[in-house]
């Protein structure tokens, strides 16, 4: 521990990060020492290619963030930009804990800065993980605070385990992610569903959806119209929900455009209104949806596809990879 010139020991600083701001307020009530930021870019979503350099990644990942978010480029490459920036002060601390849980948002981003943090000179520094099997935005601050005292050094097992992880993950053949999971991978034990949760956001074989437009289809043909009911829905249907509300909407947007959408947005204004506003917007299944879900027409061959899945890049209207949800595997087309 460092000294102040005068003999005595001072207080170690302490570094938190969090994959959102969700629970950083909390941790200050909750009295746990140090300072708090988030790294909070969403990159189970969208383009993760290899072989860029630091700015180049930022430009393609605020592309994306205009192009599926409808965030301004400029602010994206500004919050890119900064949130990197504050993860440099890693620096001026003597220990960095980071915040996950057990779901595929987190889980892919803990694999990247563990593999950033292995390429990094920490020095004496040392790095702890918290990461339950439980929601930590759910929890109160004396939740947090007794999780606080269970934090775990970061091994060298782990940080290999994350640089192998986050290498399939960005690899453009997304077998690599299978021949990744034939591994033991107990080191961090809630990635392997978390990257099976990856791979089912590709196609299915039978109808072209992935599993979030295969689970909205689902609970809109229920009878549910109303977006934020739909959202709450499309959470239970997880088994370990990921999806921020503006990481969803995208999804609706899409199948609800064209003159082959599979469905009906009546209404106009922002997608949930505040709690004590009436919804303005009503979602409806088209005939077109029906035939779709019901796997008599396929999506991708109807309207084509053109979306990153970490390093895999898939366009067009026959894509080379698929998720076959009857084999657990994916499905390579010829």
């Amino acid at each position: 521990m460092p000294g102040n010139g005068t003999g005595k020991q001072m207080p170690e600083s302490i570094l938190h990060i969090r994959c959102g701001d969700d629970i950083l307020a909390r941790l200050k009530e909750a009295g746990l020492p140090g300072d708090r930021i988030r790294w909070a870019d969403a990159l189970c979503q969208g383009p993760t290619p290899t072989g860029l350099d630091e700015h180049e990644w930022r430009r393609i990942r605020a592309r994306h963030a205009k192009d599926f978010y409808g965030m301004p480029y400029d602010e994206a490459m500004e919050f890119l930009r900064k949130q990197d920036e504050n993860l440099l002060r890693f620096r001026d601390h003597d220990e960095i804990v980071l915040w996950f849980e057990h779901d595929m948002f987190d889980q892919v981003v803990l694999i990247y800065l563990l593999d950033w943090s292995g390429r990094q000179d920490v020095g004496h520094r040392r790095v702890s993980l918290i990461c339950p099997n439980q929601h930590l935005g759910f929890m109160d601050r004396e939740q947090l605070a007794q999780l606080y005292p269970t934090r775990q050094p970061v091994t060298a097992q782990q940080i290999d385990l994350s640089h192998r992880a986050w290498q399939a993950f960005c690899a453009t053949d997304p077998r690599k992610i299978e021949d990744f999971l034939s591994e033991d991978t107990s080191a961090l034990p809630f990635l392997r569903q978390a990257l099976i949760r990856h791979l089912q956001e590709f196609p299915f074989v039978h109808n072209g959806l992935n599993q979030t437009e295969q689970n909205a289809l689902d609970a809109i043909a229920s009878g549910i119209t109303e977006p934020k009911q739909l959202f709450q829905a499309i959470q239970r249907r997880e088994e370990r929900a990921w999806l921020g509300d503006s990481m969803f909407w995208p999804y609706l947007e899409q199948m609800s455009s064209g003159t082959d959408a599979l469905l009906k947005v009546e209404g106009v204004g922002p997608w949930v209104n505040k709690p004590t506003e009436p919804s303005t917007r009503f979602i409806h299944i088209t005939d077109q949806g029906r035939r779709v879900l019901n796997g008599e027409v396929d999506w991708v061959n109807l309207r084509g596809l053109d979306r990153w899945f970490g390093g895999v890049h898939l366009q067009g209207k026959h894509v080379e990879w698929r998720w076959d949800s009857g084999r657990h595997a994916l499905a390579r087309s010829y």
